[in-house]
C-alpha cells in the first residue's frame, strides 16, 4: 500500500517511496507504477520499464518480452497486434484460408518438382568442365549455373588427438574454435522468477544475455473422411 502524502514545512506534498523508503516530491521527482504504487524517479529508473503496449510502469523482473517490445503480463497475453487483421469478416478470413490452402497444395508439388529437376541439372553439371569452380547450362537465351565449393568437417575426437601433438599456435593456425550457447528456456524462465537477493545482479544480466522471441507456424490441416 502506497504511503500517504504528508505536507512539508513549505506546504510541497511529499510520498514516501515503496521501493526505498525515501521521501519524494510528488508533482516533480516521482512516478505511479501499474498497479498503483508511488516510487522515486532514482528508483523508477533503476527497477522499473514502461510497457510498450499500456505504457504503464512494471517491474523489470516482470516485464515479459516480444521481440525487442517489453509488457505487462496483461498485455502479453493479448494476440500481437496485426494491421487489417482485426477488420476482415468471416467471408474474408474463409477466403484466405481457400486462397492459402489451394496455393500450399501447389507449392508442395512445384516445389517438389524443382528440387528432382536440380538434382538432374546438378548431375549434368558435375559431367561438364568447370571455369572457375562453376559450370553455366545454356538453353536459347536462358541459362542456369552451378557452383561447386568444397568443405571440410572435423571429426570431433580425432581432432582432440591432434591437438595433443601440436602447439597451441600450430593448432590455432589450423582450427578455430567456437563456442555457441543454447539457453535452456524454463531454467532460464525459473532463475529469473527466483527472489533471492544473492543472484539479483546475475539476473540482470541473464535478461541481458537472452531475448524472447515468438515465432507462428502455419500448417494445413488435413480433411477429416467421412
Amino acid at each position: 500500500m502506497t504511503p500517504p502524502a504528508r505536507n512539508t514545512a513549505d506546504s510541497v506534498a511529499v510520498l514516501v517511496c515503496a521501493e526505498c523508503d525515501s521521501a519524494f516530491d510528488v508533482a516533480a521527482h516521482g512516478a505511479t507504477t501499474k498497479t498503483g504504487i508511488s516510487i522515486c524517479l532514482a528508483c523508477s529508473t533503476a527497477y522499473y520499464t514502461g510497457c510498450a503496449e499500456c505504457c504503464s510502469l512494471i517491474p523489470l523482473d516482470e516485464a515479459l518480452t516480444r521481440g525487442d517490445l517489453r509488457l505487462c503480463a496483461e498485455c502479453y497475453a493479448k494476440p500481437p497486434d496485426v494491421a487489417g487483421a482485426g477488420s476482415l469478416d468471416q467471408s474474408d478470413i474463409e477466403l484466405l484460408i481457400a486462397e492459402y490452402t489451394v496455393l500450399h497444395a501447389e507449392e508442395k508439388r512445384v516445389g517438389s518438382r524443382l528440387e528432382e529437376i536440380k538434382d538432374q541439372l546438378k548431375d549434368i553439371a558435375a559431367t561438364q568442365p568447370r571455369v572457375s569452380g562453376a559450370v553455366t547450362l545454356r538453353a536459347g537465351d536462358q541459362a542456369v549455373k552451378c557452383s561447386f565449393r568444397t568443405t571440410l568437417k572435423c571429426d570431433a575426437e580425432a581432432v582432440e588427438r591432434l591437438e595433443q601433438t601440436l602447439n597451441k599456435n600450430e593448432f590455432g593456425d589450423l582450427f578455430e574454435r567456437k563456442v555457441t550457447y543454447s539457453p535452456h528456456k524454463e531454467r532460464v524462465q525459473d532463475f529469473l522468477s527466483s527472489t533471492d537477493g544473492a543472484h539479483e545482479d546475475a539476473r540482470e544480466m541473464l535478461r541481458a544475455a537472452v531475448r524472447e522471441t515468438e515465432n507462428a507456424t502455419l500448417t494445413v490441416v488435413p480433411v477429416r473422411k467421412q
